[in-house]
């Protein structure tokens, strides 16, 4: 039986327990590049025992950014920053994985200066703004500027990497047919949307090597009434695996309610669901996330084998110390209550859980 501080292994990544930090955008980048600010988050977080801390969010191209305050990997000046984060996390003998986002028809044309774009025209319903259709070849130069942050990013020392295919961003507009009507390469069958993504994972591969971990947060399911299909998104799931994927962490795609993943009020799992039947067809390690708060409730999960690791985001935000004080016993639940109140100042004040300030 799995217990929760056993270690994971993830293609050639030895983690010392399950619990993985899921990707938080913080807004505290200085112009895409590290801050002070943020090497002090990462440094507790690191000190706080997860076993992979996956960072917000970062941008592979500027037209890509969502946040004032977000992290970039789009040109090699970013690299020394970069560096430094990464050495602030092994300083304290933890794992970090670079999440690489580009978040299409979400991006603010005021923020990026161009305008939002996606597989298909389309309007933006969270925020009424008119998509612009890529072209075939602007999405080729697409892979290729995800496969370049990449290569920023392991030169720069990250454990790992995890592609952001969920929420609405750009990687999950493409596998959804809400959003992708093209009748080419790139849409017209499950099969053909998956093309973007597997472009990008194919091309990380041949520049990390057989034995890096490269993951993928996937939105299995559409929370849409025109959305795809869990079994649509399993199948997107099963291709990834024989291509070669190290670890998918389950979550949902386009959203009709913005923001629907980070659920107020809950404090149970809520995409058991999906991670369940995920199981049935998969092989490659699933990290769960979404409304973990309770140590026993996280147990049972790995005891069914429904999963085998734990991603949580917002209980980090309101203690990043929770691993270690889960493991010396001092406490068997978050305290986080998803009141979500830590999202409510964050393009202004950057995020932080308001209860603890």
């Amino acid at each position: 039986m799995v217990d929760i501080f056993d270690p994971l292994r993830i293609n050639s990544m030895r983690l010392p327990n399950r619990f993985f930090r899921s990707a938080t955008e913080e807004n505290f980048a200085d112009s895409g590049r590290v801050s002070e600010r943020l090497l002090a988050i990462y440094g507790e977080l690191a000190r706080g025992r997860i076993g992979l801390i996956v960072t917000g969010g970062i941008y592979p191209v500027k037209a890509g950014q969502i946040d004032p305050g977000q992290l970039g990997a789009d040109t090699d000046e970013a690299i020394p920053g970069l560096r430094r984060l990464v050495a602030v996390v092994h300083e304290n003998r933890a794992r970090i994985a670079a999440q690489l986002m580009h978040s299409g028809w979400l991006c603010p044309h005021e923020l990026t200066g161009a305008q939002p774009v996606g597989p298909s025209a389309t309007v933006c319903p969270h925020s009424g703004v008119q998509v612009r259709e890529l072209s075939g070849d602007e999405i080729e130069e697409l892979v290729n500027l995800f496969v370049q942050a990449s290569r920023r990013i392991i030169e720069a020392g990250f454990d790992a990497i995890q592609l952001h295919g969920a929420h609405s961003h750009l990687i999950s507009s493409f596998l959804s047919p809400v959003t992708n009507r093209r009748d080419d390469e790139w849409g017209g069958t499950s099969e053909k949307r998956s093309r973007f993504v597997r472009r990008i994972y194919r091309g990380i591969r041949n520049i990390a090597g057989r034995g890096y971990p490269i993951l993928i947060k996937l939105g299995l399911v559409d929370y849409h009434p025109q959305g795809k299909s869990l079994s649509e998104g399993i199948e997107t799931a099963k291709l990834l695996e024989v291509d070669g994927i190290d670890a998918i962490e389950i979550s949902e795609g386009i959203e009709e309610i913005e923001n629907y993943h980070i659920r107020l009020d809950s404090t149970s799992p809520y995409y058991m669901q999906e991670c369940r039947q995920a199981r049935r067809f998969l092989c490659v390690p699933l990290i769960l996330v979404g409304g973990m708060r309770v140590l026993e409730d996280m147990q049972s999960i790995l005891h069914e084998g429904a999963a085998d690791g734990i991603s949580m985001c917002r209980p980090f935000i309101n203690d990043p110390h929770l691993v270690l004080k889960f493991q010396e016993g001092m406490t068997d639940h978050s305290e986080c209550d998803s009141c979500n109140y830590c999202l409510d100042n964050y393009i202004e004040k950057g995020l932080c859980c308001v209860k603890r300030q």
